[in-house]
Parts: structure tokens; C-alpha cells; sequence
């Protein structure tokens, strides 16, 4: 699901260039454009006009103003008083209103405006907004000097991001390819922070790889099992409960140790593990849960032992659904019900059927809070081995409830993508594991899926990823760009490491 941000406080009280509306003041904030890039295409090449445009809650039309590219001040809208106010630049070939053509795109960090009186006194800080090329993969670059790109701190895969409440993006554990054929796995965690650009050092939470993380209501991680080593396999036997606001942990040992598995996380914080496989390469058929309140685990009193499942909750946020995977028998259609009692897990009697067998899918939740969002299941492979002739699917579906599914649109085919819902409540997916002659590569495949009220929602092919990657992390950021950090390239028969991290801005859904 995509995070909520919090409200930053980026122009509270920055009541400056005031003008009267309806009885109140507005603002006209100071503006800081970014318009470098440490590489591609630079956001003003061939620019010739900029759109100036601040939404919000309570503001049915966009305040919207339209200059040259050689903008003052005076170009950029008087903002209302309100919440979460956003300030977005749009960069045109031509004049807009004479068809001129979108090219570049950047958003401020929401922000309140408070009436007159209303807001604490404090110095007004600068509006930033960093352009950037749609649909182009660049590599990250700094606030501070937009020429110099931005590196994370290690080369990671099958690791995990985490989009924090207040945009940072906390990246954890993963391993590292070399080539030598060894794959060290990482202690260390590290943050990005999209106001300046900046991967800063984490703590240390434990080796881990394939590991899960979960963000909770109150804005803690609970980081949940993974490998330790590859030579020989060990497994992390224990989760972590890390505040990323004061680096504390708290460290809690699973009943089960696993790796590359699934979590969720309900609308009342609690945690379910599912699927995984074991150390000796089998199954983990224990379904275990985290109950923050209590701070302790729980289990589901019975064996289930699906493999390469995915899990989501349904859109009432108490029901937890398990997504296909496999067993001995071969890839599973079932979407299986959990919840949390009193003490324990239970299994909800009703469940549904996909309407393709899934190994190894991916579910994200397309639509925003005011859309009724319903959660697509993407990918997978329709069998358990592509030796054996397993073939990555294409075709998505809906989850409806607990009880039944319904077509979604065609897509790539391919398992294992990384798909992330935008603050704007559409989908992209890049990567992943295509097949060619029974054997799997990394895709380098992104498309970006946008839901329509009463039809079919409708599929753009966005440009390619410069690499193929699998195995890497994709995180929606506040300006409503992707973050894609780490993973591994295996497409020509070699295995490289993603040691970069990319930006891209999708085009605007309006």
C-alpha cells in the first residue's frame, strides 16, 4: 500500500508576498527550482515555458499560473491557507496551451499554510522543487549540487526499502554479488532522504537477506528473519523492531526461521509471516504473526506450507490473504483468509480462486483512498520450476473481498516484479524473471498502470530500465517519483550487481 506522509512543515508560517482571499491571507512562497541533473537529458533542455500549479485538500481546481522559462517570482501562485499544500512545476516544449509538449516534472514536499495568527512563528524556509525528465532513469543526484550524482553506501539485493512516514526511504541488509561467485550478506542499514538527495549510515540490525520488512502504524520496522549467509546457508532466527526516528531495537526470536517469505501488516499494526523456505531447502509450514501491543508472537495452530506466496490485507484492513504459491502437488490458484484473534491466527473458512496459478507474484493496491482501491495481483510463474515448463504469467486480476477474483489488465509477463503504488494511487512495475528455453533472466520492463472509475484500468509502457534487474527495491517518494535501489543484472548469462540507485518520474495522471 502507499505510505501516508506526514505533514511536513516546510512553509508553515512562511507568510511572505501575502494577498487577500475570502477574508484570508495567502502565501506565495519562495522558490528553490533544481533544474540539474548529474546525467541524461537535463530537465530544461529545450524548455520554453513553465507551468506553476499548487493543489491540496479542499482545492477542487489546481491554482495554476504559466510563464516563459525565465520565471519570477511573481509567476509562482498565491497558496491558500490548508493542509498538505504541494507546489508542482510542469516544463514544456512550446506553450502549453498551444499544444506544447510535458517533458519535465518536480513536486515540493506537502506542506500546511495556516490562516493568519493560526501557525507558530518561525522563519520561513524556501520551497523546493527538483525538475526532473518524465519517464527517464537517471541516477540520483544532490539538493545541495544537482551535477554530482548520489551513490548508496553498498551494493545490495534482496534487500528491502521501506517508504518512512516522513518520505525517507530506510534500506536494509541484502547481499552482494561479486565475481568471484561469493554473495557476503549485509548487517547495515542506511537511509535515503529525498529533501537533499543524501544515503546516510544506518545501525546495524543483524545479516539479512531475503528478509522481510514491515512498516507499522505508529512508524517503527519490523524486520523479520532472512539469510545470514549463503556459504553455508544460515537463517537469521530472529526479527528486529527498529524506530527510525531514535535507531532503537528491541530484538524478538521467531518460532520459525525463514527466508525469502511474505508479510503484511493490518490496519491494527499487527504482523503475518508466511511461506519462506527452511535451511535444509524445504518449506516453512508455520504461519507466525507479531502483535505489537503485546509484543510478543503468535501462531496459526495448523501446517501451511505454500512456497513463493504473496501476501496483502483486504480493503477493510483486518483480513490478511496468502496468494497463490506452491506446494508438492504444484503452483496454487487459492487465496486463503487469515486474521488475528484474541491470542492467535485464524483461518477464515471462505477464500477464493485465481484465476491463473501463481508462483512467486506480486500484489500492490491500485487506486487512491477516495477510488476504493482493490488489490492486483501481478506476475508469477504458473508452475513451480521453468525447467520444467513453468511460464511467467501476464495477465493480472483483482482480489474482490475474500470471495472472488475478476480480470485485471494484460501486462509483461514475468515473477518476482517489483510494483509500487503511487501517492496518486497508480501502479508501476519494473524488472523481474523473465524465461527464455527454461531458463530465467532479469527483464528490464516498466509499465505504469492507471485505474478508470467502471472500466479496465489502462497500461503505459514507460522506457526501459538501463539494466535488467531482479531482486532490487522500488519505493514511491513524496514528489511522486520511484526510487529504484540495488538488485542483480543475470540477463547475459553473467551476474552483475545494480550498485546505483535510479530516479524516475512517471508522467502526471492529469
Amino acid at each position: 500500500m502507499a505510505p501516508r506522509f506526514v505533514r511536513s512543515t516546510l512553509l508553515a508560517a512562511a507568510l511572505v508576498g501575502l494577498t487577500p482571499a475570502c477574508g484570508e491571507k495567502e502565501v506565495r512562497p519562495p522558490l528553490d527550482l533544481l533544474t540539474a541533473a548529474c546525467a541524461g537529458t537535463q530537465p530544461l533542455a529545450g524548455v520554453t515555458h513553465l507551468r506553476f500549479r499548487v493543489t491540496g485538500p479542499g482545492l477542487d481546481t489546481p491554482r495554476e499560473r504559466v510563464s516563459t522559462v525565465n520565471w519570477t517570482r511573481a509567476d509562482v501562485p498565491a497558496v491558500p491557507p490548508g493542509p498538505e499544500r504541494v507546489l508542482e512545476v510542469r516544463a514544456y516544449v512550446g506553450a502549453p496551451d498551444q499544444g506544447g509538449r510535458l517533458v519535465s516534472l518536480g513536486r515540493s514536499m506537502p506542506f500546511p499554510v495556516w490562516p493568519e495568527g493560526d501557525g507558530e512563528d518561525e522563519q520561513a524556509v524556501r520551497a523546493r522543487v527538483l525538475l526532473r525528465r518524465i519517464g527517464e532513469f537517471v541516477p540520483v543526484n544532490l539538493a545541495s549540487d544537482p551535477s554530482v550524482c548520489s551513490l548508496p553506501l553498498e551494493a545490495r539485493a534482496a534487500h528491502t526499502a521501506t517508504t518512512l512516514p516522513d518520505g525517507r526511504v530506510l534500506i536494509v541488509g541484502g547481499y552482494a554479488p561479486r565475481a568471484d561467485g561469493t554473495r557476503p550478506v549485509s548487517a547495515t542499514t542506511e537511509v535515503f532522504n529525498p529533501r537533499n538527495g543524501t544515503f546516510v549510515p544506518g545501525r546495524d540490525v543483524g545479516a539479512r537477506a531475503f528478509h522481510t520488512a514491515s512498516l507499522l502504524p505508529d512508524g517503527r520496522v519490523f524486520l523479520a528473519g532472512g539469510a545470514e549467509s549463503f556459504a553455508p546457508l544460515a537463517l537469521q532466527p530472529t526479527s528486529r523492531l527498529l524506530d527510525p526516528t531514535t535507531d532503537a531495537v528491541s530484538e524478538l526470536t521467531l518460532a520459525a526461521a525463514r527466508y525469502q517469505h511474505a508479510a503484511a501488516v493490518d490496519a491494527a499494526g499487527h504482523v503475518l509471516l508466511v511461506s519462506g523456505r527452511a535451511a535444509d531447502g524445504g518449506t516453512v509450514d508455520t504461519v507466525e504473526g507479531f502483535d505489537p501491543a503485546a509484543g510478543r508472537s503468535v501462531q496459526y495452530a495448523f501446517p501451511f506450507a505454500y512456497v513463493d506466496a504473496a501476501l496483502t490485507v483486504e480493503q477493510s484492513g483486518k483480513i490478511f490473504q496468502v496468494v497463490g504459491g506452491g506446494d508438492a502437488v504444484g503452483a496454487r490458484r487459492d487465496v486463503v483468509p487469515f486474521v488475528f484473534g484474541d491470542d492467535d491466527i485464524i483461518q477464515l473458512g471462505a477464500e477464493a480462486d485465481l484465476r491463473v496459478p501463481r508462483v512467486g507474484a506480486t500484489v500492490a493496491l491500485l487506486g487512491r483512498a477516495d477510488e476504493s482501491p482493490r488489490p492486483l495481483v501481478i506476475g508469477g510463474f504458473d508452475g513451480l520450476d521453468p525447467a520444467q515448463g513453468a511460464r511467467p504469467v501476464g495477465a493480472s486480476e483483482f482480489l474482490e473481498g475474500v470471495v472472488r477474483t475478476s480480470d485485471g489488465p494484460a501486462l509483461m509477463p514475468r515473477s518476482n516484479p517489483c510494483a509500487v503504488t503511487l501517492p496518486d494511487g497508480r501502479v508501476v512495475v519494473l524488472g523481474g524473471r523473465g524465461t527464455a528455453l527454461g531458463s530465467t533472466y532479469a527483464v528490464p520492463w516498466v509499465e505504469l498502470i492507471t485505474p478508470h472509475a467502471g472500466a479496465q484500468p489502462t497500461v503505459l509502457g514507460l522506457p526501459l530500465m538501463p539494466q535488467p534487474r531482479v531482486w532490487h527495491t522500488c519505493s514511491a517518494l513524496p514528489d511522486g517519483s520511484v526510487l529504484v535501489v540495488g538488485g542483480v543484472d543475470d540477463s547475459t548469462g553473467e551476474l552483475r550487481s545494480n550498485p546505483e540507485a535510479l530516479v524516475v518520474m512517471p508522467p502526471p495522471r492529469d
